[in-house]
């Protein structure tokens, strides 16, 4: 009769006549949460007085209206197959509350001979009158949800100039103290407080290590295992931890004293037509109230570390060979990938483009024995890095001034700026805490303008630290010497996986370039090697 799903509480009704479907949504909006029952007998009453039976339900709970990927568009597609002829809603809006989902799917119901009915509003959208009147309606729970937005715009804007997340909740690693508290003592029964996070006596250093085994190049899913099974610690809402879980933990930056929003000017739509992220990925973030669980140099390794990540095909982040992720086609710009051949498992590399796409991707390819490019790799670190740095020559004239170094200068501005930002948190941690403990020791406005000020100049500190961070993050390529120069004494005695580890640490890539030689009726291909060091500006950048 229909595939859709059928909970328990909402049968098929006895009684026979027309069949439709009845739609149950529940809003995410706290003051329309109209309850599934209701709407259910409101619906079984109209298809009674009507002489319709409903012959399936489709519940979304907790669903926003302000767009269609929910799944009353299971209930269309049931309509366009023809088993029921419409779909029964309590009222109008909870089909839709945005006009251009509105008319499209309602314009796709009607194409398919089906009709949209309201149990509560007694609407004949067969008559000019009819269709006028339910337009009303329709703009008028557009209207009601555009004015709940915009008040929910204002109340984030108001946290986040306080400081506090967009939504007051228990965060992981820190004691949550919200803004109402029930107290049998105050009138109502309710006590009004000022709403700050406070770092977790217990809690607090698991975040920390979250951070510091994720920047140890430990997995998701192994960050999991770790917090279920053998610290046995649940989320804040009493779950097992899931990899997801904990990847959006530490993203969030809330550990790290920050606030991860969306950008204000972008104008992608977020919160207006849709909830599921940014589709421009303009997320920043900005300075919190909350202690911060790790240090500002950590936050920003865990950021390069994410994006090094994400850089990597997912094969190629868990390393076989020592040249796993790293390689690339001269030709066409493709990966270098492993394959078979007569010389032994995974002992040759090929275009994964000409392999995979053919000729018209990558007309020559590659074709490369692994244990040769592994001795091209060897090479160039001996001759270009143990060896070049040694080999260069004097830097400046004794009387000539040396310029400023970059990176020099990027690290003490840093560590100026961590220095004053713990002075900052701790000015913080102090006048809290003296208001906590003795309420009247400063009069409200004075505590209130000098905690606005400390956040404010946090806010710039922050800033400031990401400004130069960039600056300092620049390697040099004297920095990697002592690296290679272990590498290479250990080449023949570490296993493929740690040399791979190492080698990623010092090589973007490396480019094999075939071209085509004539050898009188034969051809063959020439090869030529290229190193992309990270200490070098990457050619690449601007593909």
């Amino acid at each position: 009769m229909t595939d859709l799903l059928i909970p328990p509480t909402f049968q098929a009704t006895p009684h026979i006549g027309e069949p439709w479907l009845g739609y149950i949504r529940v809003s995410t909006w706290k003051e329309e949460k109209i309850s599934p029952e209701l709407q259910e007998t409101a619906i079984n009453t109209w298809a009674k007085r009507t002489g319709r039976r409903i012959i399936g339900w489709i519940v979304d709970l907790d669903a926003t209206g302000r767009n269609f990927k929910r799944k009353i568009m299971q209930g269309i597609e049931q309509v366009e197959r023809g088993d029921p002829v419409g779909i029964a809603v309590w009222k109008f809006s909870r089909f839709g509350r945005n006009d251009l989902g509105i008319a499209v799917n309602l314009a796709r119901l009607e194409h398919a001979g089906g009709q949209l009915a309201s149990a509560t509003e007694d609407v004949d959208a067969r008559t000019a009158v009819g269709r006028f009147n339910r337009a009303i309606l329709f703009d008028l729970a557009v209207f009601e949800s555009d004015r709940a937005g915009e008040q929910w715009k204002e109340t984030h804007a108001h946290r986040r100039a306080l400081k506090l997340p967009a939504t007051g909740r228990p965060r992981f690693g820190y004691i949550w103290h919200p803004r109402r508290v029930p107290d049998p003592t105050a009138q109502g029964g309710i006590r009004l407080q000022e709403e700050r996070y406070e770092r977790h006596p217990d809690l607090g250093p698991v975040g920390t290590e979250l951070y510091e085994r994720k920047i140890a190049r430990e997995g998701f899913s192994m960050l999991a295992h770790w917090l279920n099974d053998e610290m046995s610690i649940p989320t804040t809402r009493g779950n097992r931890w899931a990899p997801n879980t904990v990847q959006r933990y530490l993203d969030s930056g809330f550990g790290a004293g920050l606030l991860r929003v969306h950008d204000p000017e972008c104008t992608c739509g977020l919160g207006r037509d849709y909830f599921d992220g940014c589709k421009a990925d303009r997320m920043i973030y900005i300075a919190g109230a909350q202690p911060a669980l790790i240090a500002p140099d950590q936050w920003e390794e865990y950021q390069q570390h994410r994006k090094e990540v994400k850089a990597t095909p997912p094969r190629a982040r868990r390393a076989t060979y020592a040249t796993t992720g790293i390689g690339s086609c001269g030709n066409c710009r493709g990966s270098a990938v492993a394959r078979s051949s007569r010389y032994g498992r995974g002992d040759t590399l090929t275009c994964y483009n000409h392999k995979n796409k053919g000729n018209s991707e990558c007309q020559l390819g590659m074709y490369v024995r692994r244990d040769e490019v592994e001795q091209e790799i060897r090479d160039w670190l001996t001759r270009d890095v143990a060896d070049g740095i040694d080999n260069a020559p004097a830097t400046v004239p004794e009387l000539r001034t040396a310029p400023p170094d970059p990176r020099q200068q990027a690290a003490e501005a840093r560590a100026r700026l961590q220095a004053e930002l713990a002075k900052i948190d701790d000015a913080l941690d102090r006048l809290t805490t003296d208001h906590v403990l003795e309420p009247d020791k400063y009069p409200a406005d004075t505590f209130a303008r000098v905690r606005d000020q400390l956040l404010g100049r946090k806010g710039e500190l922050v800033k400031d630290l990401q400004a130069v961070a960039d600056d300092e993050a620049t390697p040099d390529r004297a920095d990697f010497r002592p690296l290679v120069v272990g590498l290479l004494a250990e080449w023949e005695t570490i296993n493929p996986v740690e040399k791979n580890a190492i080698l990623r640490q010092v090589l973007r890539r490396f480019v094999v370039t075939s071209t085509k030689s004539d050898q009188g009726a034969k051809w063959s291909l020439n090869r030529s090697y290229e190193f992309h060091p990270v200490w070098e500006p990457d050619p690449w950048a601007d593909r």
